[in-house]
Order: C-alpha cells, then sequence, then structure tokens
C-alpha cells in the first residue's frame, strides 16, 4: 500500500509576529515545530504499514527548514519525504495549498491513502484535507479518532454530538484528531534515519503548475484582519473525597460568591 501523509512546519511559540503588511505569519527566523496533530497522522499511517504492508512518504509545503519537522516523522518509522519548496508559492490561501500539495501526491503517483492531521496550530481552518480529496477525486473521511483498513476500504470512527462509524473505497484522504492514537516514540534506528535522510525538493516546474496559480495571486481569499480573541475568566476546579463531598464544596463557593 502507498500511504502519503501531509505535514507540516509551525511556528513552536504561542506569541506569534504577524506581518503588518499581509496579516500573515513571519516564519523566517521563529522557533518552530512539526505541527502536534501530524504526529497521530503518522502514527495512523505507520500502523496500516505495519498491518497491511507497503511504504509511508511524507509531503511538506514549506520553506527549507520544513525538511526538519519531516525527519521527526521519519525518526518514528516514515521511509522518506517529498519537500514543496518555492518562494512563489508564498502566501498562498488554502485553495492554493490544497492545489500545492494536491499536484505532489499526484507526481507520486499510485497513493492508496493519504493522511493528514485535522488541521494546523497556526492556520486552523482544517480546509487542507478537503480541498486536496477535491483535487485528487478522492473520497474524503473528517476528523477520525480511530482509523482501520481492511482490504481496498478504510472506516473511521468519529465523535460528532454522537457517535459515527464511516467507510469509504481506496483510493481516499483521511484527517485524524488527536483521540486517534499514541505515536510511537523514535527509535535507535529511527533517529539514525533522520539524520541521514535526504528529501526531494520539488518546485512549480516540477508540480506542473504556473506562478499565476499559487501565492497571493492564486489564492481565492486574503486575510482582512487579525485580532486575539477575549479573554474568560478561569474556571475554578470543585474537588472532594467523594461526589457529596464535592456537592457541598460547589454549594459552599456559590454561597459564599452569592450566587445562590
Amino acid at each position: 500500500m502507498k500511504i502519503v501523509v501531509l505535514v507540516k512546519q509551525v511556528p513552536s511559540v504561542s506569541d506569534i509576529e504577524l506581518d503588518p503588511k499581509t496579516n500573515n505569519l513571519v516564519r523566517i527566523g521563529a522557533p518552530s515545530m512539526l505541527n502536534p496533530v501530524d504526529m497521530h497522522a503518522i502514527e495512523a499511517a505507520l500502523a496500516v504499514k505495519d498491518s497491511a504492508g507497503g511504504t509511508v512518504t511524507l509531503v511538506s509545503m514549506g520553506m527549507a527548514t520544513a525538511a526538519d519537522a519531516m525527519r521527526d516523522g521519519v525518526a518514528m518509522g516514515a521511509d522518506g519525504g517529498v519537500l514543496v519548496s518555492d518562494e512563489r508559492m508564498a502566501g498562498s490561501d488554502t485553495l492554493a495549498t490544497g492545489k500545492i500539495l494536491a499536484e505532489a501526491v499526484e507526481k507520486i503517483g499510485d497513493v492508496d491513502l493519504v493522511f493528514t492531521g485535522r488541521q494546523s496550530t497556526d492556520g486552523d481552518t482544517g480546509q487542507i484535507p478537503p480541498a486536496v480529496a477535491q483535487r485528487l477525486g478522492m473520497s474524503l473521511l473528517t476528523y477520525a479518532d480511530q482509523v482501520s483498513v481492511d482490504g481496498d476500504t478504510v472506516k473511521i470512527v468519529r465523535h460528532n454530538g454522537g457517535v459515527e462509524t464511516l467507510e469509504a473505497k481506496l483510493p481516499a484522504v483521511c484527517s485524524v484528531t488527536e483521540k486517534a492514537n499514541a505515536p510511537r516514540s523514535a527509535t535507535i534506528r529511527g533517529k539514525m534515519n533522520a539524520k541521514k535522510a535526504v528529501f526531494d525538493t520539488w518546485r512549480l516546474e516540477d508540480l506542473g503548475l504556473e506562478a499565476s496559480a499559487v501565492g497571493k495571486a492564486g489564492s481565492a481569499t486574503a486575510v482582512s484582519g487579525v485580532f486575539a480573541p477575549e479573554k474568560h475568566a478561569v474556571g475554578v476546579m470543585v474537588e472532594g473525597a467523594d461526589e457529596e463531598a464535592a456537592v457541598h464544596e460547589l454549594i459552599g463557593k456559590l454561597v459564599a460568591d452569592k450566587v445562590l
């Protein structure tokens, strides 16, 4: 089975800097890491490889430093990766990014299953999985809390106001949540492979894309403004030796605050 995992390098700090002219994140010089939920996507791919055989290839779009994030995936057990990097892609929105990543998957060829994290910690849109699936003409399964593959069928379980069980024929795109699994630790051999890994770097010409189809020119949306979310009061955890004691403690706090 040929499996691709789309991964992303994201800022590793909570106080990020924005470009005042474009409202985009300033990534150059900022500390970064592998998008946390992408580790669960990698684990899901490796679990399928363990049970059904095949290969796991990582694909990341970004600057040259994104290769560092991919090394974390190779250390876990991924077979290799491809870095899609071109300064003309800067400023791409999710529509353009989905187009670029879909072309990369298409170039790899004969891919059975594409895994992604549910969303990234920087953009936080969750729009890349459907964008890639639509471009590739693949089935889409999202927000998977459990994933399994049986023959040519991928099945997921997700919680969406209830428990849903969905399945689709391969090839398919599947996004996973942090509940999907516990990512395995890197082995010594994996760390050695990661250190020695050399990733192919693809530019627009390698994907058959024009500059007008990506970046700001190829984006249908633009960030018009950015603001910090409203701050809310921190809640209070009520504890007790048992449920009855906790209830008495809660009532006491409500009376003290003149709510009761």
